[in-house]
């Protein structure tokens, strides 16, 4: 490296090209005044340098970047710099205790619960209304008040699994795992974004230390003498409160996620056409979905019409008629009518889907499509059969429709 001693200007800096020697491009001081140089890379850069003693040892202060650090910001940092010196005050030292202190400043914007926070509005476009509720609900009530302002690269397994068995001593056998699972979706997401250097929770085995659970969130009926007898039990239904009955009447007949009933708006539903519109922001797939209606559906929505048209929600609460039923509602209604051990809310789409499985009458893919799960197929393909079961899905409606009121008569004639 090759060094000259000559004040700088403005005009020289502008001009300074790189230094070749034997051919080849070399680095090259400019000294300015106070122990300020220019150093010009090989690669044509320019950077500004301090050189300065600070007892009996020598040091190299990088300042920053020409034109970014004009010749006089550079002169000032110099008189900056030495301030500090007269002031027995190491300028290395004290660049290297700011940049820690910002360091402990920018690692505190990477907690636990701004990391989960950032993770559920990446997730807001993709992930339905009801499961980012779900989500939010379950990190604030069990995850935050443990683990929410710890950084998250200090987090460890042990912490997860606390957690997850903390909540399984509550009784919540299925909830420990599935807070397990969602936060293991978290620290992938934190991976990613350089959060963490390492998804600690890929290396925990919950099967190992926490409590097995039985999977009852889709217990159904299938046998045809017991659905009508269920049938029955709820157009007998006095117990209930009217947006609740006229809601339980509803659910056998329509193959929609029952967060997604509880939500039918007026707005979303078509007489003429016997169509129900469920917009792309209510669906988990993020894909609006139009439901063909039955006769019996369309004939249990307008019963309950009186009682909410000028409400937004066909099945408003009697509570607050702003907003749907809870989401405890279906479930209660079963308890009330003697079911609750027997169908949840979510068995009906399962009760549906086995029995028309089974029939043999339609294709998987038909029904796939009208319970808007994804068909795996490629998009001419798709496009295609989206045209062909329009036909087959109405058709199957009106064969699950007869299959239920056959069912409630074989009841009615015994």
């Amino acid at each position: 490296m090759t060094t000259t001693n000559k004040r700088l200007t403005d005009i020289f800096i502008k001009n300074l090209t790189v230094t070749f020697e034997n051919g080849k491009a070399i680095d090259k001081r400019y000294k300015d005044e106070r122990g300020l140089f220019l150093l010009v890379r090989a690669n044509g850069s320019k950077l500004w340098r301090y050189g300065y003693s600070f007892r009996g040892k020598k040091y190299t202060y990088a300042i920053g970047k020409y034109p970014l650090f004009s010749l006089k910001m550079a002169r000032d940092k110099v008189t900056e710099l030495e301030t500090l010196r007269a002031k027995d005050i190491n300028p290395t030292d004290k660049k290297r205790e700011t940049k820690l202190q910002y360091q402990i400043e920018k690692r505190k914007t990477d907690t636990v619960e701004k990391v989960c926070e950032m993770y559920l509005r990446f997730k807001k476009d993709t992930l339905s209304e009801t499961t980012l509720k779900k989500h939010s609900q379950n990190l604030i009530k069990n995850v935050y008040p443990l683990i929410g302002s710890k950084e998250i690269k200090e987090v460890t397994r042990l912490d997860i699994i606390t957690i997850s068995q903390r909540i399984q001593e509550r009784g919540a056998l299925e909830s420990g795992h599935r807070v397990g699972r969602l936060l293991n979706a978290i620290w992938r997401y934190a991976l990613q974004l350089e959060k963490v250097e390492h998804n600690i929770i890929s290396d925990i085995s919950f099967r190992d230390v926490l409590k097995p659970f039985k999977n009852e969130n889709f217990r159904t009926i299938v046998d045809k003498n017991r659905i009508g007898e269920m049938l029955r039990a709820i157009d007998n239904n006095l117990r209930s409160e009217y947006t609740t009955r006229y809601l339980l009447k509803i659910l056998p007949f329509v193959f929609a996620r029952s967060a997604n009933i509880r939500m039918m708006e007026w707005c979303e539903i078509d007489f003429e056409s016997k169509t129900w519109t469920i917009p792309a922001h209510k669906m988990k797939m993020r894909k609006e979905h139009k439901m063909p209606l039955s006769d019996e559906a369309i004939k249990i929505i307008k019963e309950v019409e009186p009682y909410t048209i000028g409400n937004v929600y066909v099945f408003s609460s009697p509570v607050n008629r702003a907003k749907p039923l809870s989401e405890n509602t279906i479930n209660k209604a079963l308890k009330q009518i003697g079911f609750h051990d027997e169908i949840v809310g979510h068995g009906f789409r399962a009760m549906f889907s086995t029995i028309a499985n089974e029939s043999g009458l339609f294709r998987r893919e038909a029904i796939e499509s009208l319970m808007a799960h994804k068909v795996s197929q490629n998009k001419v393909e798709g496009a295609y059969n989206r045209a062909k079961y329009e036909d087959e899905k109405k058709a199957l409606i009106d064969w699950w429709n007869d299959y239920l009121l056959e069912a409630k008569n074989l009841v009615e004639k015994k």
